[in-house]
């Protein structure tokens, strides 16, 4: 009993055990169950998550369309996971937001994919959502993920992005695509191993190919330096590089061109490519020869000029040969300005030529000559022996001195040449130049028409030149200026009738200095217009002071053709006669037929209005340099003064003593009174009165004498009663 009821209780407890066991299996696997749909549900979940990062990260954002209503709806996504953002739109409107210009395109493609045409859509087309904002370009793709049955679609959906960025890069790497194949330089990219990757046209065009030649070409064997170095080793790793090189193209011929080259590196700083860009620059190159030719050239005589001359004569005194000895000559044209001035610079520029013509021809192959400048020359020699150089100075005068037709004008070049040696007068191009100038001015000195050959005093003498001409530019305001009177004689009753006024001028350091010597050189400095307005100012003062003695006398000054060419001249004149007590014609002005040379017709206007003004005019030193009696009829004079040198030997002279009667008597026939100068005898007196010359000056009478000597001698002469045979007394 016991044992049934305990076999009952444990069949009992197994029935139950089993029944539990059954039941926490059921369990267990429901709660698997349940756990895999959470897996499930959780991985889902993980995977939306992801998308949407995906979609935000990318800037994408989803749309649909749905037939049933017409609209457009937007889907964008942020890195919030359960934030999503929507926007819902007819369809119109979407189609408003387009740019007009790409509205056709995109329902054109839409429709097509509508009506099954296409079965993907894909468009890039610009929108903008008010019209404030800016446009933005998107690309948007899609399909239809529902049709009926007559196949068009119900629905459809895709995806849209942002492409404002890309296509802002693409267009600019168009315009790069495009400058680099149309710019006129030749440009190449090449790979680290010097290949070329890509070239445009003008880089085909420079070295000679076609592209289908451009995978085979050896560039690097076509780029040399100026000593046929190749320049690869610093363009491979120099970051930047620019200079000029040698291309030899494909035919050989070796072309300069300027090159710029660019290393860009990988990202791990190793040599990449190498961006090559090359000018031809050939027409530079010529130009530049051509601008360093002229530049070494003298343009009107194509002689070598002033700085090819130096750098040969530089380089001849640095290198000199055992045997050979260098000879400089300084070749300058005398009265050359009076040329251009009578003739015009059209013949003076023929006159060059044919000048720089002869001096080549005359010349041997291997010597220089060249255009120092004006109507200067310089020539060099090598020579065996420097007496030769004589030989050549003297074959270089003759030559020069041969008549020249010129447009018709036969006209004759006379040369001043100076000579200087090396090494006797100089191992320096500076020294040699200026000793061979200096010679040159002895030679102009001396007569002109010939050759000196340099001295050392010659340079004592420049320097004392150089000296007074400093000097001389203080001399007015030093009151080192004065004049010496040389006394008028009138023949008819030996009166003294006026004076000339002679320009003196006493330094510190010289003494007196000849006029001959500083008159010159006021001119070239132009200081004899200043110094010519003083003269006129000390005249003035002079006639004032003779007024108020009583002594009606003329005083006659000398006027260069620079003074009557200065503006200022005729104001002067008239304002400084407005303060002085003599009248116009008491003021005699003296030129030289000089003044013709440089413009005959300026000369006469001028000439005319001074003489208009009041002023008596009279042509010095007749009879020598240019005379011509047409002067005498053209210019408006009142007196003619007969040079000295037509006087000192008219004792021994018949021919003198005829012209002396010529120009008398022709100076009768036009009312011309005359003046005979340097009268110093008394043969030479009774030969001038003879002729019925109405004045004479010179030392039988009298020297120059100073202000204050000239007006003792009137004072004394006006106190005498009794009149001396030879000595005159004053007109008053």
């Amino acid at each position: 009993m016991n044992e049934e009821l305990w076999q009952r209780r444990l069949n009992r407890e197994r029935q139950a055990r089993k029944t539990a066991e059954q039941l926490l299996t059921e369990k267990s696997r429901e709660l698997y169950l349940s756990t895999v749909e959470l897996k499930r549900a959780l991985s889902a979940s993980e995977a939306q998550r992801r998308l949407q990062l995906a979609l935000w990260g990318s800037g994408e954002l989803i749309w649909e369309w749905q037939a049933q209503d017409n609209q457009m709806r937007l889907h964008y996504f942020s890195s919030n996971p359960d934030e999503t953002l929507g926007e819902t739109l007819p369809w119109a409107d979407w189609v408003q937001r387009l740019h007009p210009d790409d509205q056709g395109p995109a329902l054109l493609a839409w429709n097509e994919h509508l009506c099954g045409t296409c079965d993907y859509y894909d468009l890039e087309f610009r929108v903008r959502n008010t019209p404030a904002e800016a446009w933005l370009w998107l690309r948007t793709q899609g399909r239809a993920i529902e049709r009926g049955s007559d196949g068009l679609a119900h629905r459809i959906t895709g995806t849209c992005k942002d492409i404002t960025r890309q296509r802002e890069a693409e267009e600019h790497l168009r315009l790069l695509a495009a400058a680099f194949a149309n710019n006129r330089d030749a440009n190449a990219v090449l790979t680290a191993d010097r290949r070329v990757l890509q070239a445009n046209a003008a880089f085909l065009e420079l070295i000679g190919i076609t592209a289908a030649q451009l995978p085979d070409l050896q560039f690097d064997t076509l780029l040399f330096d100026a000593d046929d170095n190749s320049p690869w080793p610093a363009l491979s790793c120099a970051d930047h590089w620019q200079g000029e090189l040698i291309c030899l193209r494909q035919s050989g011929q070796r072309t300069p061109v300027e090159l710029t080259s660019t290393l860009v590196r990988s990202r791990d700083q190793h040599a990449g490519h190498l961006v090559l860009s090359l000018r031809d620059i050939s027409e530079r190159r010529r130009a530049a020869d051509h601008l360093q030719h002229l530049a070494r050239l003298d343009v009107l005589t194509q002689l070598p000029n002033r700085l090819q001359f130096q750098e040969h004569l530089q380089r001849a005194l640095q290198h000199p040969h055992s045997d050979r000895r260098l000879a400089l000559l300084f070749v300058d044209l005398d009265d050359f300005k009076q040329v251009n001035d009578a003739f015009g610079h059209d013949i003076g520029d023929s006159l060059l030529q044919q000048v720089a013509k002869r001096l080549q021809q005359a010349l041997r192959q291997g010597d220089l000559v060249a255009r120092w400048g004006g109507d200067e020359f310089v020539v060099l020699l090598e020579l065996r022996s420097h007496t030769e150089v004589l030989v050549v100075a003297d074959k270089l005068i003759r030559v020069l001195n041969e008549p020249m037709d010129l447009a018709g004008h036969v006209l004759t070049a006379t040369p001043s040449i100076g000579i200087a040696l090396a090494p006797e007068h100089g191992n320096e191009a500076g020294d040699l130049l200026r000793h061979a100038d200096a010679a040159m001015y002895v030679a102009k000195r001396q007569g002109r028409n010939q050759y000196a050959l340099y001295r050392p005093e010659l340079n004592e003498q420049l320097v004392h030149r150089i000296k007074l001409a400093n000097l001389l530019r203080r001399a007015q305001a030093q009151d080192e200026l004065s004049l010496a009177l040389q006394p008028k004689i009138r023949l008819s009753d030996q009166l003294i009738v006026g004076a000339e006024a002679l320009l003196r001028w006493d330094t510190a350091d010289y003494g007196r200095v000849a006029p001959d010597t500083f008159i010159p050189l006021a001119e070239e400095l132009g200081l004899i217009v200043p110094i010519g307005h003083w003269i006129v100012r000390q005249a003035c003062e002079l006639l004032t002071d003779w007024k108020a003695r009583g002594w009606s006398l003329s005083l006659a000054i000398n006027l260069s053709a620079r003074q009557l060419r200065d503006e200022q001249l005729l104001p002067v004149l008239l304002d400084s006669m407005a303060h002085c007590a003599a009248p116009p014609d008491a003021l005699e002005l003296e030129v030289t037929e000089s003044i013709l040379l440089e413009d005959s017709a300026f000369a006469r206007q001028r000439l005319q209005a001074l003489r208009d003004a009041g002023f008596r005019i009279a042509l010095d030193d007749f009879g020598t340099g240019y005379s011509s009696l047409s002067y005498l009829k053209e210019l408006p004079l009142d007196r003619v003064k007969i040079d000295r040198s037509f006087i000192s030997d008219l004792e021994q002279s018949p021919r003198g003593r005829a012209l002396l009667s010529s120009i008398a008597g022709l100076c009768r026939g036009l009312s011309l009174q005359t003046t005979a100068e340097g009268v110093e005898t008394a043969e030479q007196l009774q030969l001038v009165q003879a002729e019925g010359i109405d004045e004479v000056q010179g030392y039988y009478y009298y020297p120059p004498l100073t202000i204050d000597a000239f007006n003792r001698l009137l004072e004394t002469l006006n106190s005498t009663d009794a009149h001396r045979g030879d000595t005159p007394p004053a007109s008053c």
